[in-house]
């Protein structure tokens, strides 16, 4: 059985669609920033120094797109991407620890969250979890956030995959 990205016309249209330009497109702080939904939205979720923005890198075959740290927190704003004017990939802040104020920390959660309960254009969120160190509270708060928001878009449960056409 083939399994190369050639062999499936839809790995190789995501290889190429991934590989091609992504550009940074803003940062923003509060909800009122955000830019047009005119593009569908993927969204990196999970805990602080789960590796949002490493992941971000890694799909689009760039070491420097996403701003990356050791240091938990350094993510505190949301960032927009473009990708082949097709996508918009979105870097959330992290929840949960962090070298920053509780202030801090709770001004940046509540921007994710209101994020991830209103965003027309978001279709797909990834929500990562450390499996060093397993599903936290926070990472279950997250959980029944999205849930709660696809039951109110009638859409629960797992989606299937879609065409990007």
């Amino acid at each position: 059985m083939e399994t190369s990205a050639a062999a499936d016309p839809a790995l190789e249209a995501g290889r190429v669609l991934f590989a091609g330009e992504c550009v940074f497109v803003a940062s923003i702080a509060r909800i009122d920033q955000v830019p047009a939904a005119d593009l569908p939205e993927i969204a990196f979720a999970g805990r602080s120094n789960v590796g949002k923005s490493s992941l971000v890198n890694a799909l689009t075959g760039r070491k420097t797109l996403a701003r990356v740290s050791n240091t938990p927190g350094r993510t505190r704003l949301l960032n927009f991407f473009r990708l082949g004017g097709r996508l918009s990939l979105v870097d959330l802040p992290g929840y949960g620890y962090a070298r920053a104020s509780k202030r801090e920390i709770a001004a940046w959660t509540g921007l994710v969250f209101d994020y991830l309960r209103g965003r027309p254009g978001l279709v797909r969120v990834l929500l990562l979890i450390d499996a060093r160190h397993g599903i936290k509270d926070a990472d279950r708060e997250a959980m029944a956030l999205l849930e709660a928001g696809e039951a109110a878009r009638g859409r629960a449960g797992y989606c299937s995959p879609q065409p990007w056409s």
